[in-house]
């Protein structure tokens, strides 16, 4: 049984240098797969060298259509005891134990996939809160984004994602959220108490929030129930507003955004705390 990471980079070397600090500071050898453009000529070179120095185990080189595709490029390669872990460039483990603690407890799963809190950072690196895994995962709290889970700490079986055919990638957002809410249809997953990851704000999913909003609200409709129809609409509605807002303080005044947040999750931690 192997736990492959799986990191997606395209156009950010410096974030690509940042996960492979996190790699090597892991106290595991662990397997490493890095996919990019074949015309990403800076970071091939990076991650060549990577390899020859036995850091990276793999390099998959795509045509750079999307992230999405990119990580269905490793689904479509893992072999058949590989568990992938997808942590893409700029993207952090939590601490230097995380790859040992996903070891340990893929020792005595039965489930197809596993999860666990994380850590939201600024994109200027600073860490603004930790989001704890949910005792359960269920579809309208992650879609909903109540109580969510971030790829970044999600593990999943390798023929597992082969069977329900990898992203979506109709989806250039949220195909992650999707694919979650599909797996949960088919297996609960267990949860892991721990926080895995760092997730830095500042990349797509963050400058595109509209766009993720309208594939949310078509994702809902898709995996919840029709008594969700009203909540749903008025879920997007006021998320569109809001996301206008963020990214309007976002652009102008980043610490105060922060700031803002900081505060946010901490009184949501002392309301609705979560163990």
């Amino acid at each position: 049984m192997t736990v492959n990471i799986v990191t997606v980079v395209k156009d950010d070397l410096a974030g690509i240098k940042k996960t492979t600090a996190s790699i090597i500071q892991q106290n595991d050898n662990l397997c490493w797969t890095v996919v990019t453009p074949r015309d990403a000529t800076e970071i091939l070179a990076y991650v060549e060298q990577l390899k020859v120095a036995g850091i990276v185990t793999k390099i998959i080189q795509d045509d750079g259509f999307g992230v999405y595709p990119a990580m269905n490029q490793a689904i479509e390669q893992c072999k058949e005891d590989e568990w992938l872990w997808f942590l893409n460039a700029g993207d952090i483990f939590a601490d230097n134990e995380s790859y040992r603690k996903v070891l340990n407890a893929l020792n005595t799963t039965t489930k197809k996939w596993l999860y666990g809190g994380h850590y939201l950072g600024s994109d200027s690196g600073e860490l603004l809160a930790e989001i704890p895994a949910p005792q359960h995962f269920t579809p309208a709290n992650q879609l909903f984004a109540k109580e969510y889970v971030s790829h970044q700490a999600v593990i999943f079986n390798g023929q597992f994602l082969k069977s329900l055919n990898g992203f979506n990638i109709n989806y250039r957002i949220a195909a992650d959220w999707d694919l979650m809410v599909r797996a949960w249809k088919i297996c609960r997953g267990q949860r892991i108490s721990e926080s895995l990851s760092v997730f830095y704000m500042g990349g797509i999913s963050t400058t595109k929030r509209q766009l993720a909003n309208r594939e949310l609200l078509q994702i809902r409709k898709m995996h919840l129930s029709r008594k969700y129809f009203i909540k749903s609409y008025m879920w997007f509605i006021y998320r569109f507003f809001r996301n206008s807002l963020v990214r309007k303080i976002e652009i102008q005044n980043p610490n105060i955004a922060n700031q803002i947040r900081k505060i946010r999750f901490k009184y949501r931690d002392k309301l609705s705390p979560r163990s």
